[in-house]
């Protein structure tokens, strides 16, 4: 027996690598494809970032295919041995179709666990990394933040819109400072207007850009007149400021990140808005203290972030990705209990009926883990009921399967 179900092991192990390599490198190939115009031309990256970015894409991409390509291996490896009449002679040798699915279904609970292991820690830093790549591209050389017919967001202070960019020339220069620009020397001035600039050095260590302008034109209000003055040239300093904290997506935190930011969530959320500015205001009213003035603000914003960004359906898809996570980890099981059975089904047919059944069952099963992800907008225990539901009933027909299969070899 050891020496049957080595045989049927080693040709799934050498199946499903082929498998995985190949779906990885097409799924590969179509997240190059989706972002390598963003990474090489938007942003400007230099060509050795694509590599960093293929790095962080394989770990996403085994989440899905590894399924896949067990799925596969199944079929064929089961098909040809269905085909070639030893799976008769096994059956004749008293092997029930559940004992001969014993190798795949080991395998499957390897590759199960590779997989949760995958969603629950890989897969969540390479899709953070993935979508800081960009943005890490743009900060390391604020000139590719620039581009025509584009507003440039990521500064302090200030928003800029540049009509045409040619070269390190930029025509039509319209900058407008934000809400934030209390204090400094730009929120004494309102926009500006500037006919050309040119893009100067970065400074790495202050994180400043210099633009030179020419001919532009302030906005200055003085009463309820607007003076217009004219400068023929000026240089200005934009800040780039660094990003310090991920969006709050679930997708993109670990399972032990997620369980810390509800605890944190839980003890920042009592706190009240006047609480938090009556804490602020006495930090601010106390100048002998200027570094933890800055703290206590920074603290307050940080806050009011995360307990904004994580609004009730935010915080209930938090809860609920655990439970996904692990559910779409049981895709190997459910796929080499319906894969035997179908293979089977195909061979003794002469047809591609089971193939092509068990690559549609594989399509449904990851369409309805998709669509069941829209129960996690549900409070209650209706998305861990839903969620679980797919797995369920794949199970139901794998039994069925297995039955319709019981004296087909």
């Amino acid at each position: 027996m050891r020496t049957l179900d080595l045989y049927i092991f080693r040709q799934l192990v050498a199946v499903t690598f082929l498998g995985v390599l190949s779906l990885t490198l097409l799924l590969l190939l179509g997240q190059l494809f989706k972002e390598l115009h963003a990474l090489l031309v938007e942003s400007g990256a230099p060509p050795g970032i694509v590599i960093d970015f293929v790095l962080q894409v394989i770990p996403f991409s085994l989440t899905f295919s590894v399924p896949w390509g067990f799925l596969t291996a199944v079929l064929l490896v089961y098909g040809r041995l269905a085909a070639d009449n030893e799976l008769t002679s096994m059956r004749m040798a008293g092997l029930s179709l559940w004992r001969l699915s014993a190798p795949a279904i080991v395998m499957a609970i390897l590759l199960s666990c590779l997989c949760y292991y995958i969603n629950i820690e890989v897969a969540p830093r390479g899709k953070n990394a993935m979508s800081e790549i960009a943005v890490k591209a743009a900060m390391d050389n604020p000139r590719n933040l620039l581009h025509s017919g584009q507003a440039v967001t990521k500064l302090d202070r200030v928003r800029l819109y540049i009509e045409k960019r040619e070269g390190d020339r930029l025509i039509g220069l319209h900058i407008y400072p934000t809400e934030d620009a209390k204090g400094g020397d730009i929120s004494a001035l309102g926009a500006m207007h500037a006919r050309t600039a040119d893009i100067g050095e970065f400074d790495l260590s202050s994180r400043q850009l210099l633009l030179k302008l020419h001919d532009t034109t302030i906005e200055h209000q003085r009463g309820e007149e607007t003076d217009l003055p004219i400068v023929r040239e000026m240089p200005m300093r934009v800040h780039i400021p660094l990003r310090n904290h991920r969006k709050m997506k679930p997708n993109r935190f670990t399972n032990t990140e997620i369980a810390e930011t509800l605890k944190h969530l839980e003890r920042v959320r009592p706190l009240k808005a006047e609480t938090l500015n009556e804490i602020q205001n006495a930090a601010l009213a106390t100048p002998s203290f200027p570094c933890a003035r800055m703290l206590v603000q920074e603290t307050v914003r940080e806050i009011n972030r995360q307990v904004a960004e994580l609004n009730p359906k935010n915080e209930l898809a938090f809860r609920t990705e655990g439970a996904q996570r692990a559910s779409f980890a049981c895709a190997c099981i459910v796929f080499s209990l319906i894969g035997v059975p179908l293979a089977i089904t195909a061979r003794r047919r002469d047809s591609t009926t089971g193939f092509a059944l068990g690559i549609l069952v594989a399509a449904i099963y990851f369409m309805a883990l998709v669509f069941c992800e829209l129960s996690r907008k549900i409070p209650g225990a209706t998305p861990y009921v839903v969620l679980w539901l797919p797995n369920f009933l794949c199970l139901a027909f794998a039994i069925w399967q297995h039955h319709k299969a019981l004296y087909r070899g």
